[in-house]
């Protein structure tokens, strides 16, 4: 398990909902996203899912698919669980929302199966991305939908330069996730940027907001805190500002397996050819 993994296993269900501001808006986004998209999918995933907030939501949008939210720690599925119990006067129609715990690099789901990944914010988290991407394509359908987010370079910038390394996330630049993707060969990659900046009034409850979220190692350091303070606007706001990548891409055709190796190389049998004209 890796330094990410076991950071986010030992979050507090209760406290990353109450601070999962930026998650959650960026799910929003993303579920508005596919209203652009013509799709009637049977099985979904929400991988990464945490509490279950763009889970609920997908249910909602997709009564007659079965939805599955995936995650790797089992505190947050309970609790996302116990949310998505529906009340008593519910007339929801729509199937029961299962959840399973599972590395998302690891899915337990068959070759060819899902019709629509959904992954908001995941990447980040990951160790080895194209170890991820693979089993991501190995699960989705011929023409299945991938639809991801994930943080870029320009992510917490200035306040990187004072927390130095006791920030979790790996941020990847927009390209080299393009370059993944088709690497692992997934079909017609698109991805655009969005930035998001977040404003608080007191530094504690944006230092506490990272921590509950995972973006950052707890510290008490004083000195750190107090050299923080320093980083307030004229105001006396303080600012963080978030790059968010977002994605999304389809799986390819069947009888077309030409993955690129380690170079970047693609090799196409003469079989494959077809002459034109």
């Amino acid at each position: 398990m890796t330094s990410s993994q076991k950071q986010i296993n030992a979050l507090k269900p209760a406290d990353y909902a109450a601070c999962a501001v930026l998650a959650n808006e960026v799910g929003e986004q993303m579920l508005a996203r596919l209203e652009w998209v013509t799709l009637d999918p049977s099985l979904i995933i929400d991988v990464g899912c945490g509490v279950g907030h763009c889970t609920r939501e997908l249910q909602r949008r997709y009564p007659k698919a079965k939805v599955v939210g995936v995650d790797i720690a089992y505190p947050m599925l309970a609790f996302a669980r116990q949310q998505a119990e529906p009340s008593e006067d519910s007339c929801d129609l729509a199937r029961p929302i299962l959840w399973a715990s599972a590395d998302a690099a690891m899915l337990p789901f068959p070759d060819r199966s899902v019709d629509l990944i959904f992954a908001n914010l995941i990447l980040p988290w990951c160790h080895d991305q194209e170890q991820m991407l693979r089993e991501w394509r190995r699960i989705l359908r011929p023409d299945g939908l991938l639809i991801f987010t994930s943080l870029g370079p320009d992510t917490l910038k200035i306040w990187r330069e004072l927390l130095g390394d006791i920030t979790i996330p790996n941020l990847i630049d927009m390209h080299d996730h393009g370059d993944a993707l088709t690497k692992v060969r997934f079909a017609d990659p698109v991805m655009d940027v969005d930035y998001f900046t977040l404003t608080y009034r007191q530094i504690e409850s944006f230092f506490h907001e990272l921590q509950a979220t995972g973006m950052l190692v707890e510290s008490e350091d004083s000195a750190l805190m107090a050299e923080a303070k320093k980083n307030s606007s004229p105001a006396g706001f303080f600012e963080a500002t978030y790059e968010v990548i977002f994605g999304h891409t389809w799986g390819p055709k069947e009888g077309v397996d030409h993955v690129a190796d380690e170079f970047g190389t693609v090799r196409i049998p003469l079989a494959h050819l077809r002459r034109r004209g």
